[in-house]
């Protein structure tokens, strides 16, 4: 066989030998797609809400009457992806002011990440002062955060509630606590962070903390997320007040602020 043939021979294998590579890797990629896909369809269905059941808890859904409302949701969604550009991320919620509790639209912003079938949300109320994560359970709530990380026997499956809102799971506070920043501030829930977040990578993470003017657990959580949006309850901050909520989440961080009228 002369060189050019051999060489010619040589190409083609190599080239033989790519294609089949290619070919595993788009196997393999479809393959991991499915399952992914397949995690989510056989997620354990909990008792949905029914439409007037939304309306009553004022959550948003596909259909709703308040189209405005549902499309401001999905603007606030489609602009930490266009930040992101990853199907998983950690969002930390806060509220500028004391009296404007920020549960309502971290809860629904957590619910328009789940209007998506091949995504799923995770809620997480870190706020142990003014938590009314009950209404957003479907079950019974024996444990929650405040007991996964102080008590190292309490399984992590364990504090993962059930919503009625469908791909859409909550974690509680599990109650008041005046060591809720040295709780924050730990290496557990450091690793429960990095848990939630690399278990399914395509889960959008909604952590919903205390008004940063009410204590120091926003600041603290901030170092674990992604992005962090500031609730703003209309006419009754001043600016400084604004400024200051923003440097204590980290410009790097800043993603936004949310009017709430």
């Amino acid at each position: 066989m002369d060189k050019r043939k051999e060489k010619n021979l040589t190409q083609l294998m190599e080239d033989v030998d790519a294609l089949v590579e290619a070919s595993d890797h788009l196997v393999k990629s479809a393959v991991l797609e499915h399952r992914k896909r397949e995690k989510i369809k056989n997620m354990e269905m909990p008792q949905l809400w029914t439409q007037e059941e939304l309306y009553e808890k004022k959550i948003v859904f596909t259909g709703m009457r308040q189209r405005d409302v549902l499309n401001a949701f999905r603007e606030v969604r489609i602009k930490l992806l266009s930040r992101h550009r990853s199907d998983n991320m950690v969002v930390l919620v806060s509220s500028v002011a004391m009296d404007a509790p920020s549960s309502y639209f971290s809860f629904n912003l957590a619910a328009t990440f789940a209007l998506d079938q091949h995504k799923t949300a995770l809620f997480v109320d870190c706020n142990p002062y003014n938590s009314d994560v009950d209404k957003y359970v479907t079950s019974d709530i024996d444990v929650g955060l405040s007991n996964y990380l102080t008590d190292y026997t309490v399984p992590l499956k364990n504090i993962i509630y059930p919503s009625g809102v469908e791909r859409l799971r909550v974690i509680p506070s599990g109650g008041a606590s005046e060591s809720a920043a040295e709780f924050f501030n730990s290496k557990r829930m450091e690793v429960l962070v990095a848990e939630i977040k690399s278990r399914y990578p395509d889960r959008f993470i909604v952590l919903d903390a205390p008004s940063i003017q009410q204590s120091t657990e926003a600041r603290i959580l901030a170092k674990y997320c992604d992005h962090a949006l500031l609730v703003v309850p209309f006419g009754k901050v001043v600016t400084d007040e604004v400024l200051s909520a923003v440097d204590a989440v980290g410009k790097e961080k800043f993603a936004g602020l949310v009017f709430n009228h």
